[in-house]
Formats: C-alpha cells, sequence, structure tokens
C-alpha cells in the first residue's frame, strides 16, 4: 500500500483536530462510483470504534431512530434527498444513548454542471435541543399558571422596556399568547401613566421591589385597577439587571402576606369601609367575628382605638368573606370583595 503523503496527513489532522474541537463529523458520497467515505468524527457521533466496523449508508440510517429514517433502497436517490439538505434526526447509538444530530448536505459539481459527489456535515444538537426543550415547557407552564391564576407574568429591563411576558389576554381579551404588548403603557390611565417614570427609576435605583397600582384600559375602552409586583433578577442567578413579577387584577395574588394580614393599622372608619363593602349589618359582623355588637359599635367609634384581639377577629371575619385588604405602593389603604 503506498503511504499518504506528507500533505495528506497534516490535511487528515487538521480535520480530526475541527471535529474533536466542533463536535462535528463528515460524509461524503461518490456519485460515480457509489462510495461512501465517513470521517473519524462521524464515527465519533455514532458511538462506533472506526476500526471495528465500516460504516455504509444502510447501517448508517439503523441507528437513526424508527421515527426519524428515511429509505434507503436507492443509495443515490438517499443521498439526493431534498431533506438531505437539512435534516435534524436522533440516533441511538450501540450503547443505548439517545442523541440529536442534524445533518447539511452539499452537492459538488464539474465544469459541465454534473454532480459529482455530495458532502454534508453531521454535528451533535443534543444539549442545545434538551435547552430549546427545558425553555420551551418553562414558557408553556408559566402560560399555564397564569391562567390558573388569573395573572399575567412580565420581564422588563432597567429602562422599565417590557421584554417578555405570560399571559396577555388578561390585559386584552381579544389579544392571543405571544401578542406584542411592549406598548402597554399606552393602556395607562393618565394620572397613573404620570407617577410611572419617578417610581420605575426610585424602584430600579435602589434595587427594591417594585408595587404599583395603576388603572388599565380593557379592550372595551373601560378602566380597571390592575396590581403590579416585581423584584430585582438574583445576580446569583442572571447578570441581567432585569426585575421579574406579575400583574393581576385580584390583589389577593400580588399582595404580600404581610399587607394581607395588616390588621393592627386600620382605623374605625376602615373597618366601617369593610363592612359596608360586604353590605353587613353591626349585628351580622358580630355573629361572624364571634364577638358581641357593643364590641363592634366601640371598634367602629372614632373615639377609642381597636380593640386589640377584638379587632383580629374581625379582620378575619373579612377575611373569610372574601375581602383583601392592603396598602399600595403610596401607602393607601385599599380593600377589595375581587374573588
Amino acid at each position: 500500500m503506498a503511504e499518504r503523503s506528507p500533505g495528506i496527513r497534516q490535511s487528515d489532522e487538521w480535520v480530526r483536530a475541527v471535529e474533536a474541537r466542533l463536535g462535528v463529523g463528515f460524509w461524503s458520497w461518490d456519485i460515480a462510483n457509489a462510495r461512501l467515505h465517513c470521517s473519524a468524527g462521524l464515527y465519533a457521533l455514532a458511538g462506533i470504534n472506526p476500526a471495528g466496523l465500516h460504516l455504509d449508508l444502510a447501517f448508517l440510517e439503523t441507528l437513526v431512530h424508527p421515527k426519524d429514517r428515511l429509505p434507503v433502497d436507492d443509495p443515490h436517490g438517499f443521498v439526493t434527498d431534498a431533506r438531505q439538505t437539512d435534516r435534524q434526526f436522533r440516533i441511538i447509538r450501540p450503547d443505548g444513548q439517545l442523541r440529536y444530530l442534524r445533518s447539511e448536505a452539499r452537492r459538488l459539481f464539474d465544469r459541465d454542471g454534473n454532480a459529482t459527489r455530495v458532502v454534508a456535515v453531521v454535528s451533535d444538537i443534543t444539549e442545545r435541543q434538551d435547552l430549546r426543550e427545558r425553555v420551551a415547557n418553562n414558557r408553556a407552564l408559566l402560560h399555564n399558571i397564569s391562567r390558573l391564576i388569573g395573572a399575567v407574568f412580565w420581564i422588563a429591563d432597567e429602562e422599565g422596556r417590557l421584554i417578555d411576558h405570560f399571559g396577555s389576554d388578561l390585559v386584552d381579551a381579544n389579544a392571543q399568547p405571544g401578542d406584542d404588548v411592549t406598548n402597554w403603557r399606552t393602556s395607562l390611565h393618565p394620572d397613573d401613566l404620570e407617577r410611572l417614570p419617578d417610581l420605575w427609576r426610585e424602584t430600579v435605583g435602589n434595587r427594591r421591589p417594585y408595587s404599583f397600582s395603576p388603572r388599565l384600559r380593557l379592550a372595551n375602552g373601560e378602566y380597571q385597577q390592575f396590581h403590579i409586583v416585581g423584584l430585582p433578577f438574583s445576580s446569583e442567578i442572571s447578570s441581567n439587571l432585569h426585575y421579574g413579577g406579575i400583574s393581576s387584577r385580584n390583589p389577593r395574588i400580588t399582595a404580600p402576606r404581610a399587607a394581607r394580614e395588616d390588621i393592627a393599622s386600620l382605623t374605625p372608619a376602615q373597618v366601617r369601609a369593610c363592612r359596608a363593602l360586604l353590605d353587613w349589618t353591626a349585628e351580622t359582623l358580630a355573629q361572624n367575628a364571634g364577638i358581641s355588637v357593643s364590641t363592634v359599635r366601640r371598634i367602629e367609634s372614632a373615639e377609642i382605638p381597636g380593640q386589640g384581639d377584638s379587632l383580629r377577629m374581625v379582620l378575619l371575619a373579612f377575611k373569610e368573606a372574601g375581602l383583601t385588604i392592603w396598602h399600595d405602593e403610596r401607602g393607601r389603604f385599599c380593600v377589595s370583595d375581587l374573588a
């Protein structure tokens, strides 16, 4: 056997170095002689020892997952199949490993325009495919959660630009998942829009939790109050200076636990407001709270401060009746009976 020239040996070494560095392999098909040549990198991708077996088209395709195989009855038709131009498929290696591969084939022609060879580069895209599937699953999960709890998840950059969201249909009844909602500011009530820039700059500048309860215009033209909270991304997880959070019409979703149970700061007037929202009489409140009517009267008296344990019983009755009580970003008392 004739010894290979130094130039050819060096070229082979370069190819092997490129294949090892990039995790790729090559195959070529000589059309005139119906002969397949496979590089060492392709053997490695297939999980086969090149010293133990010579690869051919039929054997290569037996490694492909049954649902991804192409017919190999006609070798020429197989290598020139239009799907070979950019083909993604799974293989099952002899050791049982499942890998995702991508093959990109191109034809080479002589000066007369006749195809002489088909050359393909094959790469292992398993990690990329796994990452794509994880991202897709996470997005699908967030969309499902947003629908289940009635909220929008959002991500914004340090300038306050909305760069991703899940559940935009909650803002616009006619919106579809994936619709552009980056111009959501146009839906803000003018008074709330005026307050937004200063609030966002102060929040981001100090890397503090974000809390905002603006009125947003719905598809029917009416305004409804939304409750928006967010936190800066942890530097341990992301290098981006982004904020992520949740927006909902239901204050129960966004109000922190401390705010939902903020009972010590209720004034007599606020107790009366809560009772009026439920359309309860003093007798009804007393019955639901397990206290006397006279205690209710004392709690609602502007002359006597809150009654300690009795006030907690009143607030528990309000909570069980479906009220949510919190303070907004400006410290104002808020109450809602939205379920």
